[in-house]
């Protein structure tokens, strides 16, 4: 039975969206990421004060966060920034880009095509904004979102080296 995440139909722009299930879905991120970087905070320190941070930073560059919901409630969620500019980066000529801060999606929910459904809607949402690019931001060693972002067209654009002293 195809999944009815396929398409971003079920994707809903929240402006107000059920904080303890967004709370679940950020936690079950971090536990994920836990794994990957040792500097992630606990996922039981994520809290209602970070999806209020998420909703401050989404409004200061005309965006918002998207959530998926399934039968059962939010299962998925991004937290999407529309017009993000360089103005402070001397060495770039001026532009803007949209971005996607975090997307999540429960555990028991991956691989049926919210992630993807999520995405889709955050490009529709760039190129509503008048955007031509769209970045994200993933861990080096986060190997199975590396893949699943490339699957999506998303490509390389800056990469961030670091030594352990």
């Amino acid at each position: 039975m195809p999944s009815p995440f396929l398409s971003s139909a079920c994707i809903a722009v929240s402006r107000v969206p059920a904080m303890a299930a967004l709370v679940a879905v950020l936690r079950d991120l971090h536990r994920h990421e836990n794994q990957i970087y040792d500097r992630s905070r606990p996922a039981d320190t994520m809290g209602g004060w970070y999806i209020d941070y998420l909703r401050q930073e989404t409004a200061k560059t005309q965006g918002r966060i998207l959530v998926a919901e399934g039968p059962d409630g939010i299962v998925g969620y991004a937290s999407f920034h529309a017009v993000v500019t360089t103005e402070d980066d001397k060495d770039e000529i001026p532009h803007s880009y949209s971005y996607v801060g975090d997307l999540g999606v429960l555990a028991s929910c991956r691989s049926m095509g919210i992630g993807g459904a999520l995405l889709d809607a955050c490009e529709a949402l760039a190129r509503e904004a008048g955007q031509h690019w769209l970045r994200l931001s993933v861990l080096a060693g986060n190997d199975r979102a590396r893949a699943f972002y490339q699957r999506h067209g998303l490509k390389e654009h800056l990469i961030t080296l670091e030594k352990p002293l």
